[in-house]
């Protein structure tokens, strides 16, 4: 019995010494108790590059957020790379060209034109799992699709707006712009706010030569920059839309064709409307934080002009970025973990806030609106006003980067006195059929 009991007890680490051979031989370690991952099961040092454009507080906030994240996932390291929005897209566009894009990239509406490069990644497998999108309105998740592949996240919708410095109103003695009045009433508006503001001051920024105001001016005649695969619009309402500027300049409302072109609302850090010098500005509803925080007088916003004769709404709820990741990142499991953290995490979203836009969560939304400031309330409120007063969203112009340019140029021409309306309005046509056949 004795011998067979040793027997037994031999046998017993035999194989209790192969099964420890075979699991060493394998490679893999047991993972330390506590040990940090990054949530795809491994502790493997990882960096990612992300690259985005904003002002000085979209900047200082993300940088926030990228400390918190890697707080909490200690192996992944995250490079930012940030600028304003001038010559944003020329540098992504070297990098991708040279093979060396970041691994998250934060895109508007033209991220087709990235998928048609063949630059970005499909993150469909990642949509549900390492991002969460359980609460998103299903229009912002699908903005970011394409024939069924998921290329974007959004980072937060946007409408277009009026804004205006209430203070510089009330010490002219004048009424805040009324709802949705008219082209012609924005220049009666106008003329009596310079009359009242004197000392150099202007009513409205000059911006006849952004692609956006542009589109919304051609949807109240049911038309856009882009529809159907082509240019959706004709050289007169092109022209009606050059038109449209000089007669403000004329009536005297809008700054030289000088200042213009030197400051531009799309920034806090170049606005006249923030320096003092006019008193109203189209801008993107999101933006009204990044102006408040940059002035000491109260903003206010409302809804923009309309057409006398407008067959439609010209808003449209527009997701304002996506999150995108390139098809060329070694980490995109990672990279999707950050996004949604950026789009779901408590702490990240309160810091975050509404810079980029409404979130797509119903539940950021809600803590948001609850622990908002003054601006942030004034943002929901006008969201709301002005989303219910919204038609459906056109797709965005191929290039429109590209087209962006030349409209500047031929909106500059005008106000220079180098072409007529009719003339630069050729050249917009010409650009926008460019920027489309550029896509075929």
């Amino acid at each position: 019995m004795k011998v067979v009991k040793k027997s037994w007890v031999l046998l017993l680490l035999v194989l209790m010494l192969t099964v420890t051979a075979c699991s060493g031989g394998a490679g893999n370690k047991p993972k330390e108790e506590g040990a940090e991952t990054n949530g795809a099961g491994t502790t493997d040092k990882v960096t990612l590059r992300i690259m985005w454009w904003g002002s000085q507080a979209r900047h200082d906030a993300t940088l926030k957020v990228i400390d918190l994240f890697q707080a909490k996932y200690p192996n992944i390291t995250i490079s930012p790379e940030y600028m304003g929005n001038d010559g944003y897209f020329d540098k992504l566009a070297t990098q991708i060209a040279g093979g060396n894009p970041p691994d998250l990239m934060q895109l508007g509406n033209n991220y087709p034109d990235y998928v048609s490069k063949d630059a970005l990644l499909d993150i469909s497998q990642y949509v549900g799992k390492e991002i969460n999108v359980a609460d998103f309105d299903q229009n912002v998740i699908e903005a970011g699709a394409m024939d069924g592949k998921q290329y974007g996240i959004s980072l937060g919708s946007n409408v277009l707006g009026l804004i205006y410095n209430k203070s510089l109103l009330e010490q002219a003695g004048l009424q805040p712009p009324a709802q949705a009045m008219t082209w012609d009433d924005l220049k009666a508006y106008g003329q009596d706010a310079v009359a009242k503001l004197g000392d150099g001051k202007f009513a409205f920024a000059g911006q006849s030569f952004f692609p956006h105001y542009f589109n919304y001016f051609l949807r109240q005649q049911d038309k856009a920059l882009y529809r159907d695969g082509g240019v959706g619009f004709g050289q007169e309402d092109a022209e009606a839309w050059l038109n449209l500027w000089k007669d403000f300049s004329e009536a005297g409302i809008i700054p030289s064709s000088e200042a213009s072109a030197s400051m531009s609302e799309t920034s806090p850090d170049v606005s006249l409307l923030v320096q003092g010098k006019v008193l109203m500005a189209l801008v993107w509803s999101n933006q009204m934080s990044g102006f408040q925080s940059a002035m000491t007088d109260e903003i206010g916003i409302s809804l923009l002009p309309k057409a006398a004769d407008q067959v439609r709404s010209g808003l449209w709820v527009q997701p304002s970025q996506f999150m995108t990741i390139s098809k060329e990142s070694k980490h995109p499991q990672e990279a999707a973990m950050f996004i949604d953290f950026m789009v779901n995490d408590p702490e990240a979203t309160q810091i975050l806030g509404n810079d980029r836009g409404i979130p797509g969560s119903e539940k950021v939304r809600s803590a948001l609106s609850a622990a908002g400031s003054d601006i942030d309330k004034k943002i929901y409120e006008y969201f709301n006003i002005a989303a219910e007063n919204a038609s459906p969203m056109d797709r965005e112009l191929p290039n429109i980067g590209e087209f962006d340019g030349k409209l500047n140029n031929a909106a500059m021409s005008v106000g220079f006195g180098a072409k007529t309306p009719a003339e630069a309005a050729a050249d917009i046509l010409a650009a926008a059929e460019e920027a489309v056949n550029k896509a075929k």
